[in-house]
């Protein structure tokens, strides 16, 4: 069966890295290039000038939305503007609305410079993937790869009740995917929206993050998928085990196109959240396919409905330590349109589920201060030698 196609990276494709402190970190394979911009790494397809500047960022404050009885306080910090063509794209240097505070939330969008309007699916652009990751702390799924923070992709669904807290010389990785399918170059910037509290108020709990992935929490597993296959559930095989109590306030995921009645997550083998998609809910999420030509495979005009909301978990209740989580993600690329590779393979699928324990103050963060960064090589090279493409952050 012919199925439809959206081209992905890396071309056309911005993928970029944006460091807090000028230090190499990325042993790069000799086909990518890093080029260094003052304080931060742009990994790219091709090299730039080396006189290209970075763009400061913009901090606006805002009126907070949640926790205003604590004093919570939120920003916007623009980053960019980024030109994103094929693959080069100026970088700018990447900053955190606070530290030594709890973030309580963010949202991310991505606006064309222009005019300031947001860039998705029905302009041909839109923000694939947007995550954070603090290189000073360790994966608690997996010791050598850097803590990751949170992840979000084109839904926009809002990530709350985290609490994580930002410690003074946190160093943090801002990891980002931007789609452009039209044929000219086109200026972008990105937002974010922080929510945060100075300090670690009393009662307000510490979240530690946990992130669960279908293809092994190290991506040192295989995903059982056979080639070229369309209807399929991808699931962990290892799972995780929790070596600590805590209350799990939230479980956000993160899966692809084709994904068709969602992803599970089960503790102890019985099923405690399950997420659904929505596809093309509102026109900004809808791209037109041309019936020839272009980067599209469709015999005639058509419309692709990109994801555009994933329903979440809250409220999930007390975990015991020894409780132990796997995910499995469903995939129907007959009902749902995936993505493709310039060569025509079916883009590596993600199935990804961001868990949120909230745990007592003190226990956490005396956790926090022990702790040993992750080795960000380390994980890339274990990533390379297993050919596999690093799911971000």
């Amino acid at each position: 069966m012919a199925l439809g196609m959206v081209i992905h990276p890396c071309a056309p494709c911005l993928h970029y890295f944006s460091y807090m402190q000028s230090k190499s970190l990325l042993a790069m394979k000799p086909d990518v290039a890093v080029l260094t911009l003052g304080a931060i790494h742009l990994a790219l397809g091709v090299v730039l000038p080396r006189d290209e500047s970075p763009t400061p960022a913009k901090v606006e404050p805002l009126q907070p939305k949640y926790f205003k009885d604590l004093g919570v306080q939120r920003v916007r910090i623009t980053y960019g503007p980024y030109l994103v063509a094929g693959s080069d794209v100026p970088d700018t240097d990447a900053m955190m609305p606070c530290y030594g505070c709890l973030v309580t939330g963010y949202v991310p969008d991505l606006k064309f410079s222009d005019d300031g309007t947001s860039a998705n699916a029905n302009k041909n652009m839109w923000l694939h993937h947007i995550g954070l990751m603090n290189l000073n702390r360790s994966a608690a799924t997996c010791t050598h790869r850097p803590e990751s923070i949170s992840v979000n992709g084109n839904e926009r669904s809002p990530t709350r009740k985290a609490g994580y807290y930002l410690g003074t010389g946190d160093r943090v990785m801002l990891t980002t995917e931007v789609m452009n399918l039209a044929v000219a170059p086109r200026n972008v910037s990105l937002t974010i929206e922080w929510e945060f509290l100075p300090g670690t108020p009393d009662g307000f709990d510490v979240v530690t993050p946990v992130w669960l992935d279908a293809r092994g929490n190290c991506l040192d597993e295989p995903d059982g998928i056979p080639a070229n296959a369309t209807i399929f559930n991808a699931t962990s095989a290892t799972g995780w085990t929790a070596p600590f109590a805590g209350d799990l306030v939230l479980a956000v995921p993160h899966v692809h196109d084709g994904s068709s009645t969602g992803q599970d997550v089960f503790r102890d083998g019985a099923l405690v959240c399950r997420n659904v998609p929505g596809y093309g809910e509102t026109s900004g999420y809808i791209t037109h396919v041309p019936g020839a030509g272009g980067h599209h495979d469709h015999g005639s005009d058509s419309h692709v409905m990109h994801v555009s909301s994933i329903s979440q978990c809250a409220g999930l209740g007390p975990v015991a330590a020894g409780a132990k989580f796997t995910i499995s993600s469903r995939y129907n690329m007959t009902a749902h349109t995936p993505m493709r590779t310039r060569t025509g393979a079916f883009e590596p699928i993600m199935g990804i589920e961001f868990l949120h324990f909230a745990r007592p103050r003190d226990e956490a963060l005396a956790e926090i201060r022990a702790m040993k960064p992750g080795n960000l090589e380390s994980f890339l090279a274990q990533v390379a030698a297993l050919g596999a493409k690093p799911d971000w952050p």
